[in-house]
């Protein structure tokens, strides 16, 4: 297995410029998520799109196999089933210091408290020590991984871009493991394909849309709707 800490050039991944450069990717997935990820036969990361419908997520007929990955306040939380592996990642705001979507919300808390329940929380950007607790993948920032070490910090005229978005940090990581581990499971994204939503200015959209787009990451287009149905949602 290749080590994540070793870069693949010293013009590519410094690791010594950024905090999170000692961190070992592989290291910082719990035990048991490990498993669940050697027996999967698909990770599905689900972003936090209105335009995603209960059967967009249901045409994808999810398994027991299969890992769900979902981010930060987990809008579409109602979507999800005990029956397969669910992740939840959260990303760390350093200047107020607390974890987007945490605490969990009532549909998620009841998800967690399922008998058999197999669900994971995936914390990342974290700036100061903190403790692993059980089923808890904890990450630095910046997880040394090229397509996030090397995220765009300047842009013309503006301000810095503040590092990558929850959901590519997630999106590289979990691409990153089923070529380094031995894991076979398909990856991919529902909600990615800018149906809708507004995003925020702070992460560079078309660099992470970019890397998706040159990866062989299974791209979920959304339903498309009537034009009555538009209208119907819209009353």
């Amino acid at each position: 297995m290749t080590d994540s800490r070793q870069p693949q050039s010293s013009e590519e991944m410094a690791l010594d410029a950024m905090p999170g450069g000692h961190q070992s990717v592989f290291d910082g997935l719990p035990m048991e998520l490990k498993g669940c990820l050697r027996n999967a036969a698909r990770v599905v990361l689900v972003a936090n799109n209105p335009a995603i419908t209960a059967a967009d997520f249901q045409a994808l007929n999810i398994g027991s196999d299969d890992v769900v990955v979902s981010f930060n306040n987990c809008v579409k939380s109602e979507l999800l089933s005990p029956q397969s592996v669910n992740v939840f990642v959260h990303g760390f705001n350093a200047p107020d210091a607390y974890f987007f979507g945490l605490p969990y919300g009532a549909q998620v808390q009841q998800l967690f408290k399922q008998p058999g329940a197999r669900c994971f929380t995936m914390l990342v950007g974290c700036t100061e020590a903190m403790c692993a607790l059980p089923r808890v993948a904890l990450y630095w920032e910046r997880i040394p991984l090229p397509a996030l070490w090397n995220y765009p910090v300047d842009r013309p005229g503006g301000k810095r871009y503040v590092g990558p978005s929850t959901g590519f940090n997630a999106l590289v990581l979990f691409d990153w493991l089923r070529s380094h581990t031995g894991y076979t499971y398909q990856l991919m994204t529902l909600g990615f394909s800018n149906e809708a939503g507004k995003l925020w200015g702070g992460h560079a959209w078309d660099y992470e849309r970019e890397w998706l787009a040159k990866s062989d990451v299974i791209v979920v287009r959304l339903q498309r709707r009537r034009w009555w149905q538009v209208l119907l949602r819209r009353q």
